[in-house]
């Protein structure tokens, strides 16, 4: 008697062939010229976590995302997360990201996921997962953990000019994914601010007159 075996789960953690074809192109649209994609997840319905070399994009396709025909994507610099949660319910599980913009709210264990003020296939900061693949989410939570440690490290000392060219790069892409759609203005005032911040406390005060 033939036994036929149990499908092996397709990956879900890798590069870009993890990702449905809709959130790829998606993502091709939104990752500008100077960025590498570097890690993807592929959570339920295709919501999926995409690490760049210094944000995170949370792609959320079709109509549970309340995105029929596009996708419903939030872009987060690694320096401004703040914590990363993982949640689960019965057979369901959700990844929850939360930064200045989406303040983690603990949850009752027996509220279900789809409670309809907390839905999580609709809230822009979390990406569902099926229960029993939070094991193979591992390896690319570790990889976020350790990109939000680096970007929280200070920055190498740098000279005026080194620094002055830093922050105009930095603010000319905060502003040109502002203009795309990629990011909110409360999100690009955020990391505004966090960068000016950064730059106040370790760079010369006439380097960043000039950047100015």
């Amino acid at each position: 008697m033939l036994r036929v075996g149990r499908r092996k789960a397709s990956p879900i953690a890798g590069g870009l062939e993890v990702l449905s074809p809709r959130v790829a192109g998606e993502v091709a649209r939104l990752v500008m010229p100077s960025e590498d994609v570097r890690s993807c997840l592929r959570g339920d319905l295709n919501h999926s976590l995409v690490m760049l070399d210094d944000r995170l994009l949370l792609v959320k396709p079709g109509f549970h995302a309340g995105s029929t025909f596009g996708a419903l994507t939030t872009s987060i610099r690694y320096a401004d997360i703040t914590g990363i949660q993982v949640h689960s319910f019965l057979v369901a599980a959700w990844i929850e990201i939360s930064s200045p913009s989406f303040q983690g709210r603990e949850r009752k264990r027996n509220r279900h996921p789809r409670t309809s003020d907390r839905d999580v296939y609709k809230l822009p900061n979390c990406i569902p997962v099926k229960k029993r693949r939070l094991e193979d989410c591992q390896p690319a939570l570790r990889e976020l953990h350790e990109r939000i440690r680096a970007a929280r490290e200070p920055l190498p000392a740098a000279g005026p000019a080194v620094a002055s060219t830093r922050i105009v790069n930095e603010l000319t892409r905060l502003s040109d994914l502002l203009e795309r759609g990629v990011i909110t203005h409360a999100e690009y005032a955020i990391a505004r601010q966090s960068l000016i911040s950064i730059v106040d406390e370790e760079t010369p005060s006439d380097a960043r007159r000039s950047a100015a």
